[in-house]
């Protein structure tokens, strides 16, 4: 019956997965519907989001310092006592005083019962308050770590989807130009056997023949590698993508100034705040180790009982005791043979070591964002002007096609002009790549960049 059950459920997955592969089939994947199969399928991803809920347990731990801990202890078995007093004093009603008197207490093997609670509050502790404060510092720090995590998924799913359809539209593009060449190259070869053509544009384009064969050979492995790289991403191959339309225009992003730019970067970039959370942390264990702040002040509590009962050398015999008290318990360190001291001076290092690391962080986004504000505007102006050279490209392709079938172009120069026009519209897609690649890393570095670019960024596709 059970494993009726198994193959009734490993069917409806098997049903589940052909519809979904069905419906992906039919419709294009974007960017979008991308990232949404990467947050469930990219291991690196799942990794940070468990660190980021081990790192929200830290809140409750900073609180737990300051609670009070209760603890019990009991104890059963057999055990044994033996006590000797001498030159005691002795004084009861009715019997006087003596002195030298002699007391003695045996047990052996007796039975033995114990429990013990005890209570302890902590009031004043410098030691304890810095720990509780890193605690929440690192969970702050998790939680930037968590949003640094998913704006680099962001950027990966960007890139891994950019990566298969540069591929596969470089493909479809050196394969119609190679499929040109082929065609000039045995057109060239046959009027050359009739006497119609020199032997120079047979040897030219069988030239460029092998020469596109040998780029289509490395464009086609780099597709495969850019798709293998997508399933892993997502799990599943890379079926129907949009596509990057060439002649389509591009509208400008509009951009605040530089200036704004490297201002919001330093103040919200996550890996600035991160490194802020770590100047913090070794702030509080300074102050940890700090002489003067050493001593610590608790509440405690304590209620206690012993039971020995048995027989020994001088008969039966009962030893029990009941205990509590409640009370304020101070403890001041005062030589811990420099242990403390040397902590306080390595504390320190380390602060001066993440100051200088925070600083260097700043340096290192405000140059990769003086470098993606730059890209964006650059990039949006080689879009421009690949544009209107692709137009230009065209219009010379056609013309010199036209030039070679009434003679006056030869078959090298229409092979350049179909080259030429293959390499500007190869550019002109990587360049509509990075304008969109830089615009989200520009969003990433002021740490803006979430699932609302995905669909800005799915406007640049058809």
């Amino acid at each position: 019956m059970a494993a009726k059950k198994l193959r009734l459920i490993g069917l409806a997955f098997a049903l589940c997965a052909a519809a979904w592969q069905g419906t992906a089939s039919a419709k294009p994947l974007d960017l979008l519907s991308t990232w949404q199969l990467a947050v469930q399928q990219d291991p690196q991803y799942r990794a940070d989001q468990a660190a980021a809920e081990a790192g929200r347990t830290q809140t409750q731990q900073a609180r737990s310092l300051w609670l009070p801990t209760i603890g019990a202890s009991g104890t059963a078995g057999r055990g044994g006592h033996k006590s000797t007093s001498q030159g005691a004093n002795f004084s009861a009603p009715g019997m006087g005083t003596h002195n030298q008197v002699e007391f003695n207490n045996s047990i052996t093997g007796g039975d033995l019962r114990a429990y013990e609670i005890g209570l302890k509050q902590p009031l004043l502790s410098r030691e304890r308050l810095a720990q509780s404060r890193q605690l929440r510092l690192a969970s702050e720090l998790s939680d930037l770590q968590w949003q640094h995590a998913q704006q680099q998924l962001i950027i990966k799913v960007v890139e891994r989807y950019f990566d298969v359809l540069v591929a596969r539209q470089t493909t479809e593009l050196l394969e119609q130009q190679y499929t040109q060449a082929s065609t000039a190259q045995q057109e060239t070869q046959a009027r050359f056997e009739v006497g119609d053509r020199p032997v120079t544009d047979s040897y030219e384009a069988s030239a460029q023949a092998r020469t596109l064969e040998a780029q289509l050979l490395a464009a086609r492995m780099q597709q495969h590698l850019a798709e293998a790289a997508f399933t892993d991403l997502t799990g599943m191959t890379p079926g129907k993508l949009l596509s990057l339309p060439l002649a389509a225009p591009v509208q400008h992003p509009e951009l605040a100034s530089l200036s704004d730019w490297l201002a919001d970067a330093v103040q919200l970039n996550p890996a600035v705040l991160m490194q802020d959370k770590g100047v913090y942390i070794a702030q509080e264990e300074i102050a940890s180790y700090s002489s003067w702040q050493s001593p610590t002040l608790d509440l405690v509590g304590r209620l206690s009982h012993e039971k020995l009962d048995g027989s020994g050398r001088y008969g039966s015999a009962l030893n029990k005791a009941d205990d509590w008290m409640v009370g304020l318990q101070v403890n001041v360190p005062i030589f811990t043979g420099g242990y403390r001291s040397a902590k306080r001076k390595e504390a320190f290092y380390n602060h001066e070591q993440q100051l200088a690391q925070a600083q260097n962080v700043r340096q290192q986004v405000q140059q990769q964002t003086r470098a993606a504000w730059h890209a964006v505007q650059v990039s949006a102006q080689q879009v421009d002007a690949l544009q209107q050279a692709l137009q230009a490209s065209q219009l010379r392709a056609e013309s010199t096609r036209l030039g070679q079938k009434l003679g006056d172009k030869t078959t090298l120069e229409a092979l350049d002009a179909d080259n030429q026009l293959t390499r500007v519209q190869i550019d002109l897609l990587n360049a509509k790549v990075a304008l969109i690649v830089h615009q989200l890393q520009l969003a990433a570095l002021v740490g803006a960049l979430d699932e609302q670019h995905l669909v800005q960024a799915n406007q640049y596709l058809q």
